[in-house]
Order: C-alpha cells, then structure tokens, then sequence
C-alpha cells in the first residue's frame, strides 16, 4: 500500500532546513574567522546536515498513513557513508546518504531528475527516497543518494572500489541500526575472503582518479583532495591498511555530533600491526590530515564551493595569510609550499609502501627470493625478483646505516626489487629510531656512484628513508623545496635527482651524447655528484651556484674526494648554468665568446663533464623542456670549443659542411655573387643547411634586383614546426626583422627560434622556425601559401594586425601569478655587438613588441635567439646600430631598457611591473 506525500506539506520543514544549513555556514565563517580549525568547522558543518536531514526526513515520515509510517521506520534505515560518516565534512563536501532497507523491492535513485524504475510493490520506498532527494537539494545540499538492501550493497561493494570503501564507515542518523550493522558483518567477510582481489581494485582504482589529477607529489598547483599525497591518498592508506591487518585506523578524534558513533568494518579502530601502519606512519597521516585538512577548508571558504585546487594566486594568499615571513633565499610562498609537499611526500611513501604490498605476487617473489636466492654478507638474500633481508638480520641492518645502504646498493647491482615487506619494517624501524651516521656509511654511498645499475632510484630509497641527508646534511634543505617560477616543474630535491636520471639514462643513448658520457669513463662519477648536489643553493640569500660551490666544497670533504677531483665538481657546480646560457642566449659564430668559455672549461674533460651536466640539468625541468633544437645548439658550441681546447678533434658540423660547399663551388668564377656570398656565410647557417640547399637558396638570393624579396613557407615533419625563410635584397636592412615578426604574429604563429643574417651589405636571409597552434598536426599546404603571402607583404607595407591567438589555457593562465619581466644588457661577452635579452611570461604579440621596441632605437638585429621554457621565455638578440657598430652609449642603452619593459609589460597584464 502506498500513501500520497504532499510536497506542501514538506516545505516548513525544508523551509527550515535551509536557514539551518545557512546558520552553519555563517556559524563556520564566523568561527575561521576567530582561528578555530578545520576538525572544529567540520564538526560544525556535520552537526548542522545531520539535522537537516533529520527535519525533513521526519516530515515526510510525519505525512505517511499509520501503517505506512510504521513500516519505513521499523524497514528503512537513513544511513550515511564515507566521509559524511567520519564527520569529515569541509564547507563545500557533498553528502554520501543511502537508505538500506528490507523491503521486497529496490529501485536505485540518483540526483533530481534522474529518472526511477518503477517496481512492482516498491512505490512507497520509491515515492519516499525521490521525494527526500529533492528536498535535501531544495535545502541546498549537495546529495549522491542510494537505496538498496544489504545483499545489493554487498554485491556492489565487490565489484566496485569506490563502493567498496565508501561503506567501510557508515553512520545511521533514522531507522534501526541492526540492519547496517549487518551490512559492516557482511563487508569484512567479504574482506577477509577477496582481500587480494580488493586490495588490487582499490589500487586500480586510485592510480585512474591520479592519473586524472596527477600522479607525482610535485605538482605546481595541485589537488589538495585528489592529487598523489592529498586527502585521498590518507585514506587510501587506512583502506589498504585494514585489508593488510583488519584495522581500520582512527587517526584522531572524530568531529561527530553528540549521541552517535560510527558503524565500522572494525568497531575497535585500534592501530595497525607491522604488516599495515606503524604508529609512526599513524603520526604522519594524522599530521599530513589536519594539515591537508585546514587548507581544504580555507580553500572552500574562499570559494564559496568546493574547490579542491591550489593554484598559484591561493598559494601566495595562503601563505600571507599564515604568516609566512619568508627569508633573504626564500619566498614566503616557497616556505608555504615547502610544508605542503613534506606532508604529501609522506603520504605519497607511506601509500606507496602499502601498494607494493597489496599487489599481487608477494608470496612468489618471497618463495623464490628464499628458495632461489643467494646469501650475501651473511644479512641478505638476492634472488631472481627481489633482494631481502634475513629475518634474523633485521633488527640489525635497521640499526646501521652502511647495512641499509647496503641492501639498496644490491638492489641497484643486481636491478631488483627490495622485498616491499622488508621495506616497510625498515622504514618503520627508522622512523622509530634513525640510525648513527659512521664514515663507513659516507663511504658507501659514495661508492654508489661508481657502480654499475641505476644511481636515480638508490638515491630515492635512501632519501625515502631521510637517510641521504643524513649522509649528507646539505640536502636536508633541499627537501620538498619549491621553485617559484614557470620554468621548474618540481621541487629543488625531486630536480636534483631527475637530473643524475637524465645523466644515467645516457648509457644506452646512441647519439652524440651518448659518446660524450662514455668518453668521460672513470670521472662519471663527479658528475653524478655534481648534478645532486648543484641546485642545492637555493633557498638561501646570494647567487645559487655560488652558494652551491661552497657547500660542493664540503660535500667533496665529507666524501674524501682528492684536490683535483674535488676542484672539478666545485667548478661544475658553480659555472652549471654556463653553457647552457651561451648556447641558447649567445651567438656561438662569435669566436671571442667560445674562445673566452673554453678557456674557464679548460680540458676537453671537463668541457664533456660540463656538456651532460648541462642537457641533465635542463631535460630535468620539466616534461619536453629537453628538444631536438636545444641538442643542435649544445653540439654546436661542443664541439666548436672542443676544437679550440683540442687542435687535432676532428672538423664536423658547420667546418666539414663549409669544406662541401667549397667543393660544390669549385667551378665557378671568383666573381659569382653566389660564391661571394658563399664565402661569407656565418656557422648558424652552415649548421642549419645541407650545402646543396645553401647553394640553391644562394642563388636565388644572389638573383634578386634591388628591393627584391622573397618568402617560402616549408612543414618540418622531424620536428613538427614550420620553417619560413625570408630573402631581401635592399642597401637598408634596419628594420626588416621587426616587420618579419609582425608578418608572423598577424598569423598567430608562436616563433620558436630565428636566425638573421646580412650578408654582403646588402642581401638579408632571415630563418624562423614557427609553431602554427591553428593546425594539431601537419600544416596544410595552403596555409604554408597564406604565411608566406603575409610575411612578404609586412615587409613592404605597415605592419598587419595582430590576431589573438586561442588558448583553451588562458584563464588558468591569466590566474596564475605571472612574474614581472626583466632586460639584461651585455656589453661585454661580445666583441662586435651588443646583447640583449628578455626575460618574460610567454604572450601574443611580444616578439613584435620586442622588435619593434630595438627598430624604433635604432638599433639592428644581427642574429636572435628564442627560447621557450613552459610558459617563459628568453629572448636573446644581438644588436648593433644602424651603422653597423656596437652601441656604446650607457645612457642610450638605458634608454633601451626602459623602452622593452615599458614595451613588454602591458601584454602579461595589469600590475605587471618590470624588474631590472
């Protein structure tokens, strides 16, 4: 029998309901106002949704018939999960509620107008759960609602992860509470009997929800609910934890109303045994939840809903508004960030742990670790998927550091696993107590690095475990420390490590660098420490990398390195930056610059320890900072210093090309303007094109009239960009390279690089490799005819307008806090021209900007470097005036300045002040 339900009748009810919820909201603004924390608001935010729910659950019981009512009371239990269980509710948590029921019937419901099936004898229930949905979102809760019985919740829970662990806590707010506490009895046997298959779908799972959230701890702006290390993740942990040690940990006081308890798959919710969570891990989940749990909190209350995101405009709130003072070497906001990631890095190991567990095939790899194995040192036993520590030897190598350094320098040797069990305990046993530091130790780390096998990953462990700054104490600083800017992906010691994996992963590299890195033989290893340790400078008042020398100093002391060795790796350290600033921001065809670097490198030695460290520290930034161009440049000045540290290296690159140009000349007449020209061509170009096609560009060049021009637009498929050449022949070239920029930002084509050359006078070839963000992959051929048409057209007429270029990114971009730009003038490296760069957020039209700023000065591009990184930019450009000479003029070259920052500011934005 079913009863009408009169939805005016309700309305006082959620009427009332309402202003509750709106009461809470003021109440909890009110009190994190005045300091109270997020266990406090919570609660507060509980309590409040408990009782509206109750009010109109009441009311609608209130307007059934006797019978009726009667029936859903004694049949039907409001019960709610997961985090609305716990109390975990921050300002903008959705309400996970379910009614379990033991009617014959059990139509699902979902959100507002989702439609029911209707069941034949389920009406009521089906009338009753619609109608307390629609009121509960009427009151301006946000509701994910259910119904089923305790059989259909069960069978869900075994197939589905998130089911699944929702309902490990449950609390009943109306109703009977027999009936979920049978459904808790059902869902541990359920455990107890599918642990593995369980273990494996919440593993699952979680690595989809992070791949959609990110997957590493060092995100710039990350998910402080869904990211690796963020409230997930803890718990995660007590999930993965319960079906290890059928614990279900508490990890502090829970913020529940008054007279109710929650209904657990463990009731006791005492702690883990070893297997789970140690009392250490417990410490840090807890610290890591109130920590997570505040900011979430802030973050909802900020936004008025519940946004989960950090970005980098909340970061640098956040962090004033916590009284971050921030030092001489670090921001405010890096010190903010600094704390965040120390949490979520705990976490992320302790999550980790527990899934090496979880995963199948932990019995086989102990059986034949045991079985198959071979005893080392009397303490391990390696076998043919894992390295273990004998039981009896436990206590023992937890108690060394050299014994624990040992076991991960067999796992690096050998290239296999350290059985997850035995890491646990170790981790756990350290985390208790932390072993001695003995010189014995130092020495075995430092002779990690001469080993064969994967250096990147040992160094991790050890880190894992706070045992590598132990060892060596000038990394503790470097600890989940971040880079301000848009150009590192991740934090200082996260970078550090990467770059010694770029470096290693050289040894199967068939390239040129691959050659470089096997050259440099025994001296690998004062690589390796020198990309650990060259960044660990920041953070502190003064220049990084000479900060960074000091403590190499150190670092070579502690380690016993020789005199010689360790003036190497101080000199890596400190000079890190170089090569990499004058292949990219330099013109290498400029002899006096390569002659002046090869003369600090001193040694073809330390020019190819240099040379890996330089593409390390760079592929080390971030996903695809590391390219096909960067390497062309790096080779470039390699090799042409390497000439000139080593008269007998032999001729390559633009050297043998020229020699083959020579050759395909040959039989012309001195007097050929294509030969003239020839002779002339600076290394950038030779570098950049096959003899045959310098000689057929050449020529066209050579045959063009005065204030003739011509402009080709070619699709690069090896590198995915387009290449457009630009030939000119006119006795005034000052001002074509702004009008070229201008022809390619009227397309919204992003210039990747450009090299500019006059040769003879008179003659310009101009090439820029572009990216045409219009077209995802090849671009079309008559769009090649549209770039071409527009560049030669700028450069005859007014500069055509510029087109904005699309960007999906751009809120999020414009949201972020963008770094001021900055223009350095170097007068000094070059002995014939005047440099300038650019430093500045990427942005449309600011090439143009730029070159248009140097024309209107006066000033003529001799050559252009471009270089992106993220979302930043480096601009480089040699210059000299329209005489031809270098500028000398101090003040002139101030008024320079001034003019590209006032020129380039307005494009990233308001507030953007420049900095020198």
């Amino acid at each position: 029998m079913t009863s009408s339900l009169h939805q005016v009748a309700a309305q006082p009810a959620v009427a009332r309901a309402s202003e509750r919820l709106k009461a809470a909201t003021a109440a909890v603004r009110a009190r994190h106002a005045a300091g109270a924390d997020g266990l406090e608001l919570c609660r507060l935010k509980a309590t409040a949704v408990d009782a509206a729910v109750d009010e109109v659950w009441q009311a609608i019981l209130a307007e059934l018939a006797g019978a009726d009512r009667e029936r859903i009371e004694q049949r039907v239990t409001v019960v709610v999960h997961g985090g609305s269980a716990r109390g975990e509710m921050t300002p903008g948590s959705d309400l996970d509620l379910m009614l379990l029921h033991d009617l014959p019937t059990s139509p699902a419901v979902g959100r507002p107008g989702e439609p029911v099936s209707p069941a034949t004898g389920g009406q009521l229930l089906t009338d009753i759960s619609r109608r307390l949905l629609q009121n509960l979102f009427d009151t301006g809760l946000e509701v994910g609602q259910s119904v089923r019985t305790v059989t259909e919740a069960t069978q869900l829970a075994s197939g589905d992860a998130s089911i699944f662990s929702t309902l490990l806590e449950m609390r009943v707010l109306a109703g009977r509470e027999d009936r979920c506490r049978r459904l808790s009895a059902k869902l541990r046997t359920l455990a107890h009997r599918s642990r593995r298959r369980l273990a494996r779908m919440l593993v699952a799972a979680r690595r989809t929800e992070a791949r959609k959230y990110g997957e590493t701890v060092y995100l710039l702006q990350p998910n402080v609910k869904r990211s690796a290390g963020g409230q997930r993740d803890i718990q995660f942990a007590r999930w993965l934890a319960y079906l290890e040690s059928d614990r279900l940990v508490s990890l502090e006081p829970l913020p529940l109303p008054e007279g109710t308890a929650i209904i657990a798959v463990d009731p006791a919710a005492a702690a883990a045994g070893d297997q789970g969570l140690s009392p250490a891990d417990i410490e840090r989940l807890t610290e890591a939840q109130r920590f997570l749990r505040d900011l979430r909190v802030e973050l909802h209350l900020s936004h008025g809903k519940g946004v989960d995101e950090l970005t980098r405009d909340e970061q640098v709130r956040i962090a004033a508004k916590r009284g971050y003072a921030g030092t001489a070497g670090m921001l405010p906001v890096e010190q903010f960030m600094q704390d965040y990631f120390g949490h979520t890095r705990e976490v992320a190991q302790i999550t980790r742990s527990l899934i090496q567990q979880a995963e199948g095939g932990r019995r086989l790899r102990s059986w034949t670790t045991g079985l198959l194995g071979n005893r080392v040192d009397g303490q391990y036993v390696v076998g043919p998927l894992a390295v273990a520590v004998l039981p009896e030897a436990i206590a023992a190598v937890a108690a060394d550091a050299e014994r624990i350094v040992r076991l991960v320098e067999l796992s690096m040797l050998y290239e296999v696993a350290i059985e997850p069990a035995n890491w646990t305990l170790l981790r756990q046993a350290i985390g208790r107590e932390p072993p001695p530091v003995t010189l014995a130790a130092r020495q075995r780390l430092w002779g990690l690095f001469s080993s064969v096998g994967p250096l990147g990953p040992a160094l991790r462990r050890l880190h894992e475990l706070r045992l590598l700054e132990r060892l060596l104490p000038a990394f503790a600083h470097a600890r989940c420390l971040l880079q301000f800017n848009n150009y590192h992906k991740y934090t200082v010691d996260e970078h550090c490590l990467l770059a010694v994996d770029r470096a290693t992963d050289l040894d199967a590299d068939t390239g040129w660098l691959g050659d470089v890195w096997r050259q440099i033989r025994r001296r690998r290893r004062l690589v390796l420490l020198a990309l650990l340790i060259h960044d660990l400078g920041k953070g502190y008042e003064g220049d990084h990398s000479e900060i960074g020398a000091e403590i190499a100093r150190e670092v070579a002391a502690t380690f016993g390195l020789s005199e010689d060795e360790s003036e190497i790796v101080e000199f890596l350290v400190l000079r890190h930056l170089m090569m990499a600033e004058l292949a990219f921001r330099r013109n290498v065809d400029d002899d006096s610059l390569v002659l002046s670097f090869a003369r600090e490198v001193g040694s073809p030695e330390v020019l190819r320890m240099l040379t890996v460290l330089t593409m390390a520290d760079i592929a080390a930034v971030g996903p695809g900072v590391w390219n096909r161009w960067k390497a062309d440049l790096l080779r470039e000045l390699y090799q042409r210093t390497l000439r000139f540290l080593d008269p007998d290296a032999d001729a390559t690159g633009s050297d043998r090309r020229q020699t083959e140009l020579t050759t395909l000349l040959a039989g012309r007449d001195g007097a050929d303007p294509v030969v003239r020209l020839a002779a002339g061509l600076p290394r950038a170009y030779l570098r950049s094109h096959q003899p045959r096609a310098a000689v057929e560009e050449l020529t066209r060049l050579a045959k063009l009239p005065p204030g003739g021009r011509f402009v080709t637009a070619r699709w690069q498929p090896e590198t995915v960009t387009v290449s457009v050449t630009v030939g000119l022949r006119s006795p005034t070239v000052a001002g074509v390279f702004h009008r070229v920029a201008a022809g390619l930002a009227s397309q919204r084509l992003e210039v990747l690089s450009a090299d500019i050359h006059t040769l003879d006078a008179e003659y310009v070839i101009d090439h820029f490799r572009v990216v045409d963000r219009d077209y995802a992959g090849e671009t079309p051929a008559e769009r090649l005819t549209e770039i071409a048409a527009a560049v030669k057209s700028s450069l005859g007429t007014e500069p055509p307008p510029i087109g904005r270029r699309w960007n999906p990114f751009a809120p999020q971009l414009q949201a972020a806090a963008v770094l001021p730009p900055r223009v350095q003038i170097d007068n000094d490296s070059s002995a014939d021209a005047t440099i300038i760069e650019v430093f500045a957020e990427d942005s449309d039209g600011l090439l143009l900007a730029v070159a248009r700023t140097l024309h209107e000065h006066r000033l003529s591009v001799r050559s252009a470097r471009i270089s992106t990184y993220l979302d930043q930019i480096v601009d480089a450009f040699h210059v000299v005036d329209f005489g031809g000479g270098k500028v000398e003029d101090a003040e002139r070259l101030q008024a320079v300045r001034r003019g590209l920052k006032a020129a380039v500011a307005p494009l990233l934005g308001p507030g953007r002040e420049s900095v020198s």
